[in-house]
């Protein structure tokens, strides 16, 4: 595995009250990496390819938040562009659960943000995986 030069970036801002957002390509390794900064944090693992947990958390209010969450204070929410008004999700959680890390992947920073009316502008720190970068190479 290449060693990703924005591990450390992300993980400078883990718990500073923000969800972490990492977009990139399909198949560069945005799963893996934040599996990796994650493989020693206790943490619940939502994937967007679960027909059960897009149905979870498209649209859910605070309370239906706290129960999907119970007492995680890190949440993974993997392919999140596949679950249908993500954005409003997001906003509702990272306003509301100030304790709950989330980090949050995609595809596309245009899929998640174009999920709500209401885009979580300054509620996040968004981050690009390439392929590989020029310090990775």
């Amino acid at each position: 595995m290449i060693k990703r030069a924005l591990k450390s970036q992300i993980n400078a801002r883990f718990g500073k009250g923000k969800a972490i957002h990492l977009i990139g390509s399909r198949q560069v390794g945005k799963t893996t990496l934040l599996n990796k900064l994650l493989e020693n944090r206790e943490h619940l693992f939502l994937n967007g390819d679960d027909p059960t947990v897009r149905k979870l958390l498209t649209n859910p209010n605070i309370e239906q938040l706290k129960n999907i969450i119970g007492n995680h204070t890190v949440v993974f929410i993997d392919e999140a562009q596949r679950i249908d008004n993500i954005g409003l999700t997001l906003k509702l959680s990272t306003d509301q659960l100030k304790a709950v890390q989330l980090l949050v992947n995609g595809f596309s920073a245009f899929e998640l943000n174009n999920q709500t009316q209401e885009p979580p502008t300054g509620r996040k720190w968004e981050y690009q995986l390439y392929p590989i970068s020029w310090t990775e190479f």
